[in-house]
């Protein structure tokens, strides 16, 4: 049996800033916009509409997103961490996290805010060694 992660849904307050945010940061392509029975829906992601992305669902008007208490909302593998973060910081997103390392595994990383306030972890990971 296999099982894969198909979507992870973020609560925005505005769906043209959240996507912009996905798009520059990151490279995410709209996969679909549309609506359901009259509600709004808009799937990002990095690939095909068949792969793992994010449904980005407006808050209910007045609604609030739910709070966290500091932990992530999401974690990103990205090949280079750099390239990433300078293309966050042109849109003016900077890591509030970081960047930093952590010496055991050699994994790079650092923590930003979507326009939403969801914590995202950007992580490059460090060199697999063989278990053998």
């Amino acid at each position: 049996m296999t099982t894969t992660i198909g979507r992870t849904v973020l609560l925005c307050r505005d769906l043209d800033a959240s996507a912009a945010f996905w798009a520059d940061g990151f490279g995410f392509g709209t996969l679909f916009r549309g609506e359901t029975e009259g509600f709004p829906l808009l799937h990002v992601g990095p690939g095909r509409v068949d792969e793992p992305g994010l449904w980005l669902v407006p808050l209910p008007d007045g609604g609030a997103p739910l709070v966290r208490h500091g932990l992530p909302n999401l974690v990103l593998y990205v090949d280079d961490l750099d390239a990433t973060l300078a293309r966050l910081a042109a849109a003016g997103v900077e890591p509030f996290v970081g960047p930093d390392a952590d010496t055991e595994s050699g994994d790079r990383f650092a923590h930003v805010n979507d326009p939403d306030g969801h914590r995202v972890v950007v992580v490059q990971l460090g060199p697999v060694s063989d278990p053998a």
